[in-house]
């Protein structure tokens, strides 16, 4: 990514990712309601790659990726967010799931 810009998710993205990190605490036994802002901050962790693609992680274990894909159509450019759960996320070198 030469001298572009790191693409910024839209509040739709955001909520979205909200949406989705919910279903995956659910999925994994963890009532999202029931948690103090200090456990998601002790517990959840985002990593922000240089690409603007963001991986998070509950208690070590990453639970969703969401990545910036690039377009361009007759001289228009987008940005469309992929997003993987943990049972169809892109393994990572150095990640176990």
């Amino acid at each position: 990514m030469q001298n572009q810009e790191i693409p910024r998710p839209t509040r739709q993205v955001a909520a979205r990712v909200e949406e989705l990190l919910r279903e995956q605490l659910m999925e994994s036994g963890v009532d999202p309601r029931r948690l103090t802002p200090e456990q998601i901050a002790k517990d959840m962790l985002c990593t922000l790659a240089p690409d603007g693609s963001m991986t998070y992680a509950w208690q070590g274990t990453p639970i969703l990726h969401v990545t910036p894909e690039r377009r361009e159509r007759d001289g228009e450019h987008s940005v469309l967010w992929r997003m993987f759960t943990k049972d169809d996320m892109p393994p990572s070198p150095g990640t176990q799931l």
